[in-house]
């Protein structure tokens, strides 16, 4: 981390508008920004830089080697199985919370959660070309992980999303995309791939072939980009034409299974620095562990819903005997308040977005998301006051 070069920036844009900020990168991308954006990115050293890309890096292959799938193939329910599984996961993404080491007084990063899952790799691409522009940010920081150039990330996510297909045969997938909180991101990827969002009810089927509305025309798909979450479509009641176990003609840019085999179920598995100490809920003897000390987190949720930060034995008591094989308790993460703001010292987590494509020997580290508060919880929707939300990365070159 760099505080001063943090300060610096803080003190220069100090009375900035980040809501003329938020309106005009919402019209680069053709669509509004509900969620809140942080008046500052975040500066990053070469050297954390490169920790938080061997890090995830090596948490990924860890998670995806023979041992550990063997584990955790259970976690694949078969009426949620998609056929023709990829052998790696094609995106992920790596939540590490910023810390600091007492001993030796260097930054350092604690693995929080990750996902083999896509996440913001539209929107974020914007923010990092319009921030810079905004901000005047010298050429001596990069926005994009892995030294790539805006050209060569766009590249490798075309072909990550796109394959080897025009983009009017390739969708992105999602329930209601247009009540979404990510909407941003579809229609950045929009005008980077030139892909629709197509609401998961609306696939047409026929036989084994899939289809789509465009212009009143139906259009044959032949890959899907997806965002679906299996949580999401039960718990909205959504009624879909598509069975998840039925093979179809298409291709997955991403393939559905990696949600569940990549997951906070994943992290009592890791033998990592970075890694705090994780249990599952129903293998805890509570006699000997300081519960204070531990955070309580549902397995299978996103954006922080049923995360507990300070549990009591009443909270664990309440969660039938049967269901706490579907929680963890991991121990607390000491965010370091490493960002200067006018308004107080800010905490930063900070995602990291890989891409794995087929023909790599591993995955690589593209881009970043960070989130920064000063309350407890970092995801967006706890981070409402002035100088906290959502933002990216410039790492020093």
């Amino acid at each position: 981390m760099l505080p001063q070069i943090q300060k610096d920036f803080a003190n220069k844009f100090e009375t900035q508008d980040i809501n003329l900020f938020r309106k005009e990168l919402g019209n680069e991308i053709d669509c509004p920004i509900e969620f809140k954006i942080s008046e500052m990115p975040i500066f990053v050293s070469k050297k954390f830089k490169n920790t938080l890309e061997q890090c995830s890096i090596e948490l990924m292959l860890q998670c995806t080697s023979d041992e550990y799938l063997e584990k955790t193939k259970f976690l694949l329910e078969e009426q949620f199985t998609v056929p023709n599984q990829s052998k790696k996961p094609l995106f992920s993404v790596v939540d590490f919370a910023v810390t600091k080491n007492n001993n030796t007084g260097e930054f350092e990063p604690k693995l929080v959660e990750l996902q083999g899952f896509p996440s913001l790799f539209g929107y974020q691409y914007f923010y990092a070309e319009f921030a810079r522009k905004k901000y005047s940010i010298s050429a001596n920081y990069e926005s994009f992980f892995s030294s790539l150039s805006y050209e060569k990330y766009h590249s490798i996510l075309k072909d990550a999303i796109c394959g080897n297909h025009p983009s009017d045969n390739v969708i992105l997938l999602e329930l209601r995309p247009e009540e979404q909180k990510t909407k941003p991101d579809f229609y950045a990827l929009k005008k980077l791939l030139g892909i629709e969002s197509v609401n998961i009810e609306d696939i047409i089927v026929n036989g084994s072939q899939l289809y789509y509305v465009r212009d009143g025309k139906e259009i044959h798909i032949k890959r899907i980009f997806n965002r679906t979450i299996i949580d999401e479509l039960q718990q909205e009641q959504a009624t879909i034409p598509i069975l998840w176990n039925k093979e179809y003609d298409v291709e997955w840019a991403g393939h559905p299974n990696w949600y569940f085999l990549i997951s906070k179920y994943t992290l009592p598995f890791f033998n990592h620095p970075c890694v705090p100490k994780t249990h599952f809920l129903d293998s805890v003897n509570f006699e000997e562990i300081d519960l204070t000390s531990f955070v309580l987190k549902p397995l299978f949720s996103f954006a922080g819903k049923g995360v507990i930060i300070n549990p009591t034995m009443n909270d664990i008591s309440i969660i039938p005997l049967k269901e706490r094989k579907n929680y963890i308790i991991q121990e607390k993460i000491e965010y370091d308040p490493c960002i200067y703001t006018p308004y107080g010292m800010n905490k930063v987590e900070i995602r990291v977005m890989l891409i794995w494509l087929p023909e790599w020997d591993k995955p690589i580290p593209v881009s970043s998301l960070t989130r920064s508060g000063r309350g407890e919880m970092m995801g967006v929707r706890y981070n409402t006051i002035p100088w906290t939300g959502s933002a990216g990365c410039f790492f020093e070159v």
